[in-house]
């Protein structure tokens, strides 16, 4: 046996021992994000991976369809079955992947060479090298860090993805909920105006009304009727938007809604210090700040060895034309005689100052966006109860005084239908009221990250509460 080949376990073995292993499953990491988003919303993630998760998938959202659907069931169906966000889970693979490759060795290289002497003497010498990149082994602890900080934040940057996705499926289903009571309440106008068109007809057959009042009331009835046909193009529109949001196609389009708004809660959970828990809770915010702490590592990681771009150590081993051998070590070193890399740790200082600007900013606009939505939340609310204790009652005692006085025969049937009509609209807006409410109220738990009544953890601590800075670094300065 050769030296060479007495060798090669050895340099098979030494990296393997060193370098460990890290799995490139991302499993643990997805169940994670499916813990951080079950506490933040109490919704299920599922993962696409094979054909049997999604024949589970499409059994539990024929299940949920079969049912008329609720905010809360239309949630959980899009985080089942939305196509993209499912392609959003893929990049935890990546990142994985990314991860378990940080985690290895690059190969050993082998080299072999074969000299044949000139003259007639025969024999070959040959030479064989086996080397092994040391600085890929020195650097491989710091690789390793960096690629688990950007796993961490892929998975914060995927569950906030999960969480506006949260929002945008109940700002859409309380959108269609409130068309679909607005079409219901436009239909009964339309009745209304049709029986005064009706009536309007037969008086001016009669002669108790002239040209202009009959025409006055075809108007309003014809008015009615278009404005009922938008109504119902817009019910449309809005279930196709909640078909591409839940990830709905063929069959399971024929979904059935709830029929009302949910009323407004008896009382509103805290509303104090909401931006002190936004900045806490943010899992966006939480993700910046990683990836501004991998650009960090790999900042320094580069700049640490700028001066040393690659060495490989090795054994080299030579039999020469009388057969002996010639065995000993190898070294292999780059010399950084043009290239020191200035222009890699530049690029990297450019990358982390924009991940610290953006990082600040962000912080920023998450204040000012806690702010706004609940400043719309409190206003949202006070605009709902004062239709629903004032404005509504008011219009229903109206219409209850005109169906007296037109009994008592004090009063004409077009003002009773007017009152009708009116009271109609009131409740129209009171419906919208509520539909800006329960939006304004999805927005908000956005904004601070999770639920208004749940004070959650982050899954990666983003900073203290009082403090948005990215921790600053001594690579910050100049070459």
């Amino acid at each position: 046996m050769t030296p060479m080949i007495k060798l090669f376990p050895f340099f098979v073995a030494l990296p393997l021992v060193l370098a460990g292993c890290t799995s490139t499953n991302p499993q643990a990491a997805f169940d994670d994000v499916g813990r951080q988003v079950s506490t933040r919303t109490g919704q299920e993630l599922r993962w696409m991976r094979d054909d049997a998760v999604r024949a589970e998938i499409e059994t539990a959202v024929a299940e949920l369809l079969r049912t008329n659907l609720t905010a809360d069931s239309c949630v959980r169906i899009a985080l089942l079955n939305n196509r993209t966000l499912q392609a959003e889970f893929e990049s935890i693979g990546i990142s994985q992947a990314e991860l378990g490759q940080a985690s290895r060795l690059k190969n050993p290289e082998f080299v072999g060479t074969w000299k044949m002497p000139a003259s007639a003497i025969p024999g070959v010498n040959a030479e064989y090298t086996l080397a092994q990149n040391l600085l890929d082994l020195i650097m491989l602890p710091a690789r390793k860090k960096i690629a688990a900080q950007n796993l961490e934040s892929t998975k914060l940057r995927v569950a906030h993805e999960v969480l506006k996705l949260n929002e945008e499926v109940r700002k859409a289903f309380f959108t269609g909920q409130a068309q679909q009571q607005f079409v219901e309440r436009l239909s009964i106008i339309v009745e209304v105006n049709e029986a005064a068109a009706d009536l309007a007809v037969r008086q001016h057959d009669a002669g108790n009304i002239n040209d202009l009042e009959l025409h006055t009331q075809r108007a309003a009835y014809n008015e009615s009727r278009l404005d009922l046909a938008l109504a119902e193009a817009q019910v449309r529109s809005n279930r196709e938007r909640l078909n591409r949001l839940l990830g709905l196609w063929g069959n399971q389009i024929a979904w059935q809604i709830s029929d009302a708004l949910p009323s407004l809660p008896e009382e509103e959970p805290q509303l104090e210090h909401l931006e002190a828990i936004a900045i806490n809770q943010r899992l966006d915010l939480a993700a910046a700040r990683g990836e501004g702490i991998a650009i960090a590592g790999a900042l320094k990681l580069k700049k640490d060895f700028r001066y040393l771009p690659g060495v490989s150590v090795g054994v080299d081993a030579e039999r020469d034309l009388d057969r002996s051998w010639l065995v000993g070590p190898s070294l292999a070193l780059e010399i950084p005689l043009f290239d020191q890399g200035q222009g890699q740790v530049a690029h990297l200082e450019a990358e982390y100052r924009r991940a610290q600007r953006h990082f600040e900013a962000l912080a920023i606009n998450i204040r000012s966006e806690v702010r706004e939505a609940r400043d719309t939340l409190i206003t949202a609310r006070d605009v709902a109860d004062y239709h629903q204790r004032i404005l509504l009652p008011q219009r229903q005692m109206i219409l209850h005084e005109w169906l007296l006085q037109y009994n008592a025969m004090q009063k004409s049937s077009y003002a009773l239908l007017m009152a009708k009509e009116r009271e109609q609209q009131e409740e129209q807006a009171t419906i919208e009221a509520l539909r800006d409410y329960w939006i304004a109220r999805a927005k908000l738990e956005r904004a601070v990250g999770g639920s208004l009544t749940t004070n959650v953890s982050p899954m990666t601590s983003p900073m203290s509460a009082t403090d948005a800075e990215m921790p600053q670094h001594e690579h910050n300065h100049g070459n």
